[in-house]
């Protein structure tokens, strides 16, 4: 059965609609707080499966939920959760090893496993997210372990084709977090949903440069599916809403020489009236060639945020940025990680197919403090 579950962040700026793609739809229980110093992180109310009176775990602060757990469906023993990222260096990819680390040690609290019987997380991937070839074997040697289920933020979505068929000739579920491959039908997939997410990065830009002039979109590589969903989704937004605007998109090169040159071009020749980066690594190296063109007032708007952005944003270097809600996306992966290695009836998963869409907020120079408090800004 495929369903889909949102998660929302809200303050300010409300983002609606972000939805999955399923057929039916998990309920859901956004959590809003309509004090702004006190504002909670949007939590969906994950279902465990589907069967009469499961016991649900509910203890924990209201900002860091607790895992939706059934007592009463115990993961085997030894469980081993392998992650493969697409890098263990950022920012981003810290905190989401961090959440998902503690995700698994409350699930053995839950369960009272310890020792080789307690559930096992392992996370690698390469230093750098232009690393393809080296994710691909990162992937093949995780398989030969024989993971429970391996969890996969694939950096290039036309790729592992053929570890994806491995793992299912071999029985490890697949689960997809942040980006996933074309051939990841059938399987689960936890993300921000990064359409919505770009449309909502396009109305804050064409707000800030008077709804006239060129967006230039500095995104990742072309093989990034995340990075395709939010150029999509910040195009169709001004393309049907925002008529004085047009968008010119730039994607990274091979390394980063080559894209600040990129960046460089588009700078020095007047071409860019807002910018915007579908990501960290993107937007820091924008703002580092921004540097050197000081006379440029160009409305920038970034993705996640990291020290350098932070700082860019409280200067107004940086009018704002979308912010995704990695502890959700953490747990939740780990959570449906979890389920899908569990046999059911008649040897069959628990969670086989299913789309899960996580919050986002937009934070600019008056909420930067309660993103924070959130555990939003995770340099």
């Amino acid at each position: 059965m495929k369903r889909a579950l949102a998660g929302f962040l809200c303050l300010g700026m409300i983002l609606a609609g972000i939805s999955g793609c399923g057929k039916e739809s998990r309920e859901t229980a956004a959590s809003v707080d309509a004090a702004p110093a006190q504002m909670k992180t949007s939590q969906a109310a994950e279902t465990a499966p589907e069967e009469k009176g499961a016991a649900v775990a509910t203890e924990g602060p209201e900002e860091d939920p607790p895992l939706s757990l059934d007592e009463r469906l115990a993961p085997e023993k030894g469980t081993h959760i392998a992650v493969v990222a697409k890098s263990t260096e950022g920012g981003y990819w810290k905190s989401m090893k961090k959440y998902m680390k503690e995700a698994v040690g409350y699930i053995n609290e839950f369960y009272g496993l310890e020792g080789e019987d307690a559930v096992q997380v392992t996370f690698e991937g390469p230093d750098s997210e232009t690393k393809v070839e080296e994710q691909i074997n990162t992937i093949d040697a995780v398989l030969a372990e024989n993971p429970s289920v391996l969890c996969l933020a694939a950096i290039d979505m036309n790729s592992c084709q053929a570890q994806i068929e491995t793992a299912r000739d071999n029985g490890i579920p697949v689960v997809f977090f942040d980006s996933r491959v074309k051939n990841g039908d059938g399987t689960i997939f936890c993300a921000t949903d990064n359409q919505a997410a770009g449309a909502e990065a396009a109305r804050q830009l064409c707000a800030a440069m008077g709804e006239s002039g060129t967006a230039v979109v500095f995104a990742d590589a072309a093989y990034s599916q995340a990075a395709r969903g939010r150029v999509r989704g910040f195009r169709r937004e001004i393309e049907a809403e925002h008529a004085g605007v047009t968008v010119k998109r730039i994607f990274a090169k091979e390394n980063d020489e080559d894209t600040q040159k990129a960046i460089r071009r588009v700078l020095e020749k007047g071409r860019a009236d807002g910018i915007f980066c579908t990501s960290q690594a993107m937007a820091e190296q924008v703002l580092s060639v921004l540097e050197d063109y000081p006379e440029d007032e160009i409305p920038l708007v970034g993705f996640d945020a990291g020290i350098q952005q932070i700082q860019a944003i409280r200067e107004g270097r940086e009018i704002g940025t979308i912010l995704q809600d990695i502890s959700h996306m953490a747990r939740q992966t780990i959570q449906e990680a979890l389920y899908a290695a569990m046999p059911g009836q008649n040897g069959q998963a628990i969670r086989e197919e299913e789309e899960i869409n996580v919050g986002y907020m937009w934070a600019d120079g008056q909420n930067l403090a309660d993103a924070e408090a959130l555990g939003l800004l995770y340099d």
